[in-house]
């Protein structure tokens, strides 16, 4: 049977808000996506050593951009969380002022790829953004993740600023 089959109405993932007790799952999964993007972004920081220290800094961005941490749950099991700020100023000296939403964060475990629990998440960031009067809501990936962007793409997020680097060796 494949287990990256589209998830139907009965094995939809329950979302809820981030608990103090849910601290080691989001750890795992957070270290699951480092070890995911250093194979594009050689200057993650390695698994290992993500800890309470980044969980801390997700929690205080809530607390100032009027954020959520959302856990996606299938089967008693957590699959996935997604960070959503509904209320990020743009510092942009030559835009006017106003205020986005963002997605600073979206993880889905391996092996529940492929199964709808992203489309699940970002639909629910998108209602938050709604719900706190947001026009644009916001999300960022490494330029090389060319899997994610699709899946960000087919949800209807369009490139808006591209940044580059070169490396200067």
């Amino acid at each position: 049977m494949n287990s990256k089959l589209t998830l139907t109405m009965s094995e939809a993932p329950e979302i809820r808000d981030y608990k103090d007790e849910d601290e080691a799952h989001l750890i795992r999964l957070i270290r699951e996506l480092q070890g995911h993007e250093i194979s594009y972004y050689d200057r993650m920081i390695p698994p290992d050593e993500i800890a309470g220290w980044y969980i801390d800094g997700i929690r205080k961005d809530c607390r100032e951009y009027a954020g959520h941490i959302r856990f996606a749950w299938l089967d008693d099991a957590p699959v996935g969380y997604c960070a959503i700020m509904t209320r990020v100023p743009n510092e942009e000296v030559d835009e006017q002022r106003f205020d986005y939403a963002y997605v600073s964060e979206i993880v889905i475990a391996k092996s529940a790829r492929g199964r709808g629990i992203g489309k699940a998440l970002l639909q629910d960031a998108e209602t938050l953004a709604r719900a706190a009067n947001a026009r644009w809501l916001r999300i960022s990936v490494l330029a090389k993740n060319t899997v994610a962007r699709e899946v960000y793409g087919h949800f209807g997020f369009e490139e808006h600023v591209i940044s580059m680097e070169k490396p200067l060796k």
